[in-house]
């Protein structure tokens, strides 16, 4: 019985496995966070809250289009490539992995030329990004060669969390390095889109390599199969790549589209200080969403094999922990954020507490989801947790230009918190039914 091995048996695997995966992303995201805040300090004091608005903006507008042209394919790969790996099937396994990687770089290569194609109209358009026609094309430039999902879903399979970890890690400090050069270097917006475009190339390109170096070394390969034959073999797959990907896509576009939109009512130096709140939420974020991702394998396990009784155990202590564990964190920070923004990023942005509050109580009820999500894609309620998703995004940009209009960055901030709560709410209901009722199904 061995760390990282599929066919481990029983509860003692599980757990195993659960503790070495969670002391190595608990600790990395933690060490990430840290190094992310200490750049998003020298990003905002080198650019201000205007700048900060411009370049969120470009980055959104990249990123958006990623998410809207490019699924990911690594729920379904983890969910099937599991199944695969459990029955023995290495050949069908490659020929899951050949699919996933397909579709990455189809999917990259499709948002660049949409990016690069847009960028000139959305410029002239949106008054944020006047003049920026050239960063924005270059910002989309970066999601060329964009196979990062498909590396996470087999280094995840592999329970290769630790390689993971270290990758991230060390991207994340030469990122620093890097904006603290150009901080220091007195260098303007391009440099740091620029940068962006440096480390999103890393971000993809590495953990791909070492995720196929880690197959080679288990004995198993990328291999060509007909499509037809791909989904003959995996009944579900594309119902599940589809329902996973709008899933995603709806809950993603509330921190992609939203600043697209809040450009279009907000001065810049507002949607900065909503940037500002937001990469501080993402920072929290960054902890508790590896966390979930080390679950989801042992879910799609878990669902194969029928034993409900341990998903929902799971499930809640997954749920509560990582709610509790981002509020017992940020409750003691909400009573000293005014005095520690301007410490932190300048004393223009000590106004931003307000917002930054806010989006750290939405993150909590966020990360309070991020476990029922996963269980519910094992248990094959993927259709309703989209139905749940498309509901709350639907309210969510509903609300969100009303509020920007009558509180500026706070209400657009309290949109997400509404939001969230919904969909928490949502999602565990059905997500307990379920899991009731299939028990009680075997008894």
């Amino acid at each position: 019985m061995t760390i990282g091995d599929h066919r481990v048996p029983g509860a003692a695997g599980l757990h195993r496995r659960l503790i070495v995966n969670l002391a190595w992303i608990g600790s990395s995201q933690a060490v990430i966070s840290l190094l992310g805040m200490m750049s998003l300090a020298l990003t905002a004091r080198a650019l201000g809250p205007a700048g900060l608005g411009v370049l969120a903006f470009i980055e959104a507008y990249a990123r958006m289009i990623a998410r809207l042209v490019h699924p990911e394919p690594w729920q379904a790969l983890i969910q099937h490539g599991t199944r695969a790996l459990e029955r023995g099937d290495a050949v069908g396994f490659g020929h899951l992995v050949w699919l996933s990687l397909l579709a990455d770089l189809a999917g990259g290569l499709l948002a660049t030329g949409i990016g690069i194609l847009c960028a000139a109209w959305v410029a002239g358009w949106m008054q944020v990004a006047a003049g920026q026609a050239p960063l924005l094309m270059l910002a989309a430039a970066a999601t060329l060669i964009a196979p990062r999902p498909t590396a996470m879903g087999l280094l995840r399979i592999y329970d290769r969390f630790d390689l993971l970890a270290r990758i991230d890690m060390t991207i994340a400090l030469l990122r620093l390095a890097m904006i603290a050069v150009t901080w220091w270097a007195g260098l303007g917006l391009s440099w740091f889109v620029a940068l962006m475009v440096l480390w999103t190339v890393m971000e993809n390109v590495i953990p791909m390599a070492l995720a196929l170096r880690e197959m080679r070394r288990r004995g198993h390969a990328v291999r060509h199969a007909p499509l037809r034959q791909v989904l003959r073999d995996n009944p579900g797959l594309m119902r599940l790549f589809v329902n996973s990907n709008v899933t995603v896509t709806l809950r993603q576009m509330r921190q992609r589209l939203d600043i697209i939109l809040l450009a279009g009512v907000l001065p810049a130096s507002a949607l900065g200080l909503y940037q500002l709140a937001r990469r501080i939420g993402d920072a929290a974020l960054r902890i508790g969403r590896p966390l979930t991702q080390v679950f989801m394998p042992e879910f799609a396990r878990l669902a194969a094999r029928q034993d409900y009784h341990t998903l929902r155990r799971l499930m809640l202590a997954g749920s509560l922990g990582l709610g509790g564990m981002l509020l017992v964190v940020l409750v003691p920070l909400a009573q000293v954020m005014d005095q520690l923004l301007p410490a932190l990023f300048g004393q223009e942005f000590g106004q931003a507490a307000g917002t930054v509050n806010i989006m750290t109580a939405a993150m909590a009820l966020y990360m309070a989801s991020m476990s029922i999500g996963p269980a519910m894609i094992s248990l094959g309620r993927d259709r309703a947790m989209t139905g749940i998703t498309a509901v709350t995004t639907l309210l969510f940009f509903m609300m969100l230009v009303p509020g920007a209009l009558l509180w500026q960055a706070e209400g657009a901030a309290a949109t997400h918190l509404a939001s969230n709560a919904l969909w928490l709410a949502g999602t565990t209901t059905i997500a307990w039914r379920t899991l009731r009722d299939r028990q009680g199904r075997m008894r």
